[in-house]
């Protein structure tokens, strides 16, 4: 089987030859320099890839908002950045601190945070133009059989959820519930129009998103889950099943009240499934929950390349994969991808090599 066709199957847990081994993020199309141990593995060990395409900077049209963008003096390797966004009801801003070496930087102010700034964006001209997507046509032909294609979309909740960060929103499941969902039904209208177009040019293999790990326990009730992301991601992936194609949904936390709720959804593979303690429930009993429904990505958490020395890490590998490959359904994958370094440590580089290298001798099935 190739990569893609190995991958697509999963995905629609059918039968394969051996379980897909991915190396979330890493992809020698978009190289990076401290990253060359990686690519070589992929190429040795002939690794699946998940490639993810959506329109590049040039193929959006121009945004109706007018936005500007104001930036403070450097101190102390800190830079403050302004954004500025015009509507009919005045100025909405946020603030954001960065990192001139690249570092996470963090908000000073949200661009939401109050009723009168919900009204300030409900104000502003409904986004309606759609991009172009010639991008994707020679992505498709650089990458052939070697990797599945997935568009990547936004997510409702989201995309309104990262204006006003987890505090504020936490604070307004109570408070202005029904304000988060004008909000969050006006990004949907165009979410679907956008989805819609892609699917009607017959773009990518699956469709894939993050972010509904922002309303899940403990921040949010598994009722918030259900009322935010279930009943607006449901809508996007029947439309996606309609014209044939596949759902990839990328939700860290705990996903034990809230696994059953992703099958309900339509995700066809949910990705990273993490171990505890972070989640309550382990590989193997998330696979029995899933019993064929939903095909499943993960599990070794992005810490343990850091953390493990490397007998732990071939010891971590050989668990998951006894917990996960069995009846298919599975693709051995890192929770995260390795960018939590600015640059790549010796040790981690060598943690991943005992990964793909203990997993190669247990793919097979």
């Amino acid at each position: 089987m190739t990569c893609r066709e190995r991958l697509i199957r999963v995905f629609k847990r059918q039968e394969v030859d051996r379980m897909p081994i991915r190396l979330w993020g890493v992809d020698p199309l978009t190289p990076r320099d401290d990253w060359a141990t990686l690519y070589c593995l992929i190429e040795k060990y002939d690794l699946e890839m998940i490639r993810t395409w959506s329109p590049g900077p040039d193929e959006w049209p121009v945004s109706p908002i007018v936005k500007k963008t104001e930036k403070g003096p450097v101190k102390d390797g800190q830079q403050e950045v302004k954004n500025i966004w015009e509507t009919p009801k005045g100025p909405l801003v946020e603030v954001f601190c960065s990192f001139v070496d690249g570092s996470p930087g963090r908000h000073v102010k949200y661009l939401i945070e109050t009723p009168e700034d919900a009204e300030k964006y409900l104000s502003l001209p409904e986004y309606l133009a759609l991009p172009k997507v010639n991008s994707y046509w020679a992505l498709e032909k650089k990458s052939g059989e070697q990797a599945m294609l997935m568009v990547g979309i936004d997510q409702a909740m989201y995309s309104i959820q990262r204006l006003m960060g987890s505090e504020t929103f936490g604070y307004w499941l109570y408070d202005h519930r029904e304000l988060l969902h004008l909000m969050i039904r006006r990004s949907f209208r165009y979410l679907k129009r956008l989805v819609r177009h892609y699917l009607e040019n017959n773009l990518g293999d699956a469709y894939g998103w993050v972010g509904p790990e922002l309303c899940i326990p403990p921040l949010a009730s598994v009722t918030d889950f259900y009322d935010f992301v279930v009943r607006y991601d449901r809508e996007i992936a029947s439309l996606i099943h309609e014209f044939g194609k596949l759902v990839w949904v990328h939700c860290h936390g705990d996903m034990s009240e809230v696994l059953k709720g992703f099958i309900e959804l339509g995700v066809d593979c949910l990705n990273p499934i993490e171990p505890p303690p972070v989640g309550r429930i382990t590989l193997a009993e998330a696979k029995e929950i899933c019993s064929g429904r939903m095909a499943l990505e993960g599990n070794v958490e992005d810490g343990a390349f850091d953390c493990l020395k490397p007998e732990q890490m071939k010891a971590l590998v050989a668990e998951t994969i006894n917990q996960g490959k069995p009846g298919g359904g599975f693709i051995l994958c890192p929770t995260s991808s390795p960018t939590t370094w600015p640059k790549l440590p010796a040790h981690v580089e060598t943690n991943y090599r005992v990964f793909v290298e203990t997993a190669v001798t247990m793919r097979d099935y």
